[in-house]
């Protein structure tokens, strides 16, 4: 009888000893096949498993779900909440100022942008977008853009670089200078009049850095400064041209929907 209990008592503490041992994580594939053991490594780049001594390697795409200790998660769910950029594609729309008084009536136009994007390699984006300034003239920036993310995390920094021409949409509200200004003319003496010289736009350069945070899954923010380089050119009667050279700060905050 002594026995039987020694026995009965053994069985109840290896048996929750063996369960525990045998909780595997499960990598499910796309190809149907099931590998189980310890996963060591679950992110963008790559899915590792120790099965029994075998190292398994799997491109993500490769993957259907994976689940730890048998509880199943929908595939990458948990690691687009991580990272908040597991989508190839964002929509951007941003907010800011052009600051320094650089030849021009507002000392820090007030600039507004938006922009469609598209990952092209692991964290390098590639996009395109419009937008619109409020210096002397109204303007439209039309620009391309590459912007490459340092982490894939909720909280990562970036580099941007942004160029493009700044398209107006409205008169040139500039007068004819060139009696008082005549550095800024091509063509010296120029007309003696006073009339609105013509807005015809110039291309533009914005290098930034910042960085940006993901709070959920399909949103987040970000702020920005860089150097923001532009020309805006001008044309009046009898052949006249006027280039201003425009080079500001520029500070940004916005919005990453995907």
């Amino acid at each position: 009888m002594k026995k039987i209990l020694i026995m009965l008592l053994s069985g109840l503490l290896l048996v929750p000893a063996f369960a525990q041992k045998s909780k595997k994580d499960i990598v499910y594939l796309k190809t149907g096949a099931i590998i189980r053991g310890q996963l060591l490594t679950y992110d963008l780049a790559t899915v590792k498993i120790n099965s029994d001594g075998n190292l398994w390697v799997f491109n993500p795409s490769e993957v259907d779900s994976v689940s730890w200790s048998s509880k199943k998660i929908s595939r990458f769910s948990k690691l687009k909440v991580d990272v908040g950029q597991a989508k190839n594609y964002f929509f951007e729309t941003s907010m800011g100022v052009l600051v320094g008084n650089s030849g021009n009536q507002q000392k820090a136009p007030f600039s507004f942008m938006t922009s469609f994007n598209y990952r092209v390699m692991d964290r390098l984006h590639v996009g395109a977008g419009v937008g619109a300034e409020f210096m002397d003239e109204s303007y439209m920036p039309a620009f391309g853009q590459i912007q490459y993310k340092f982490r894939d995390t909720k909280f990562t920094p970036f580099v941007n670089l942004q160029a493009g021409y700044v398209v107006p949409l409205e008169n040139g509200n500039h007068q004819n200078y060139t009696n008082y200004y005549p550095s800024y003319s091509n063509y010296y003496p120029g007309p003696q009049t006073s009339d609105k010289l013509t807005a015809e736009g110039g291309f533009m350069i914005n290098p930034s850095v910042g960085f940006q945070s993901f709070p959920s899954e399909n949103f987040g923010w970000f702020f920005s400064f860089g150097y923001r380089y532009h020309q805006l050119n001008y044309s009046g009667d009898k052949g006249y041209k006027l280039e201003t050279n425009f080079s500001r700060l520029s500070l940004r905050i916005g919005f990453i929907f995907n």
